[in-house]
């Protein structure tokens, strides 16, 4: 009786930790430009994992799968407590370190990263990698969310690279449970979505790791209603380094003379010369240099 019972209800789904991230502005790079920032976010996130002292959670993550613009993947509820106490942060120095690569070839990569934990099905179908449940569709609902886009927007491009937003239930057990230790329930700030389309409400908890432009001068509840008058621009690429000056032949650049990009003190048609002549004559053409670093030619 009790196994036909279950196999009418099904057993319970295990409770799965699930984290997505979003890339702002995804659509503004060209193709091969999003070919290139597809590849680039895995890479940070495990980059972030291995500087977090996380490299496990990566190791056995589950279900990862790339979105386009952005990714996927799931992990085990006890890393929960070092998610929250060290990733995030972890994170957003990742992406801090690309910036001015990114910058030159005129390209950004900003991320809004959503975490949630609930029961997962998996379908056992191999043509459906992902799992199904609510706690699937509430990570995607999370990362979408105005208020997560709002603080991007309203923040330096170049300084707050990584907005989070953890789902209540992460909140609750973790983290107002007094679980973590690095980060307390009062660093993040609650702010309730109500999306009427997609029937969905809910309380999301939200994190920024480098605060910046509006959201420093005004808190991260403060720009949700703020007009964002100026759209983020393309970042602008630093001007090309001015190669160094060389000295010609018997030209004077920099200390000392400059002959084929070597410092001499004296020059002779464009040769060194013995330093330890002060004065030394070539026959043929007849220039003499001096110490002085003056060249003259004698007449014939």
């Amino acid at each position: 009786m009790l196994e036909q019972e279950h196999a009418e209800a099904g057993g319970l789904p295990d409770l799965t930790a699930i984290m997505v991230v979003d890339t702002v502005k995804f659509s503004r790079h060209n193709d091969p430009q999003q070919d290139e920032l597809a590849v680039l976010i895995p890479e940070v996130l495990e980059e972030a994992c291995d500087r977090a002292g996380l490299e496990d959670l990566w190791a056995a993550r589950q279900f990862p799968d790339s979105t386009g613009d952005g990714y996927l993947i799931g992990f085990a509820p006890g890393f929960l407590i070092r998610v929250v106490d060290r990733y995030f942060d972890a994170l957003q120095e990742a992406l801090r370190a690309r910036v001015p690569r990114l910058r030159a070839r005129n390209m950004r990569l900003r991320l809004r990263l959503s975490l949630d934990v609930g029961p997962a099905r998996r379908l056992g179908d191999p043509r459906v990698g992902s799992p199904v449940g609510a706690a699937m569709i509430g990570t995607h609902r999370l990362v979408d969310a105005r208020p997560l886009r709002a603080l991007l927007e309203h923040s330096d491009p170049d300084v707050t690279l990584l907005a989070v937003a953890l789902s209540d239930r992460v909140m609750t057990d973790v983290v107002a449970a007094g679980h973590t230790r690095r980060h307390v329930a009062s660093e993040f700030a609650p702010c309730r979505l109500d999306i009427a389309e997609k029937d969905f409400s809910a309380t999301a908890h939200l994190y920024v790791p480098a605060l910046s432009g509006d959201i420093l001068r005004h808190g991260l509840l403060g720009v949700l209603d703020r007009p964002t008058t100026d759209p983020e621009p393309a970042p602008a690429p630093r001007p090309p380094r001015q190669p160094r000056a060389r000295g010609g032949v018997g030209q004077v650049a920099g200390r000392g003379n400059v002959v084929a990009g070597r410092d001499v003190d004296n020059v002779v048609a464009g040769r060194d010369v013995d330093r330890s002549r002060h004065d030394t004559t070539v026959h043929g053409d007849q220039y003499t240099a001096h110490r002085d670093m003056s060249i003259r030619r004698d007449a014939r």
